[in-house]
């Protein structure tokens, strides 16, 4: 078996990170999990928006470092599964994948599910604006669009399953 790439984007709360594990428990040690988190420039000055930093736009990923990684883990023989908000968005990261699976859910399910920086000021002013510019096209490229407010992530889980080659 070569290394076969699933990529789960999609907003905040979404539940991108709960799914990449509940598939990580289908697929058990043959399975990775990648977080683009990882990938953001922590300590770094970022971008600003409305006098806030601004996590939610595409400068704040070291997108070389995500690249170069990627490409190391296409010489392991396990199914990578690389979850993040951004995911989709630069072209020479989707073409390194194999799946790619969006996950929807209305902006008020993903606000209420959101695990980190609760601020409401930043939801509306920052995160909810860079969704609708940044994450929402990106549904586009998705060979798979599931709604996590209509499915549990259990359900999603088996859905993906049903759509991947045989071999796995």
């Amino acid at each position: 078996m070569n290394s076969f790439f699933i990529g789960i984007a999609g907003g905040s709360g979404a539940g991108k990170t709960k799914l990449a594990q509940e598939l990580k428990k289908h697929f058990g040690r043959k399975a990775k999990i990648l977080h683009i988190d990882k990938y953001q420039r922590f300590g770094e000055k970022l971008p600003k928006l409305c006098g806030m930093e601004n996590w939610d736009c595409p400068q704040v990923i070291k997108w070389n470092e995500l690249y170069k990684d990627l490409i190391s883990l296409k010489k392991e023989k396990r199914i990578i599964i690389a979850e993040g908000y951004l995911l989709f968005y630069k072209s020479s990261i989707r073409r390194l994948l194999d799946f790619l699976i969006f996950l929807t859910a209305s902006d008020k399910t993903r606000v209420r599910r959101r695990t980190k920086f609760k601020n409401s000021g930043y939801i509306q002013k920052v995160l909810l604006p860079m969704h609708k510019k940044y994450i929402e096209p990106t549904k586009k490229f998705a060979d798979l669009i599931l709604n996590t407010e209509k499915y549990s992530i259990k359900h999603c889980s088996q859905e993906i399953i049903q759509h991947l080659p045989k071999k796995f």
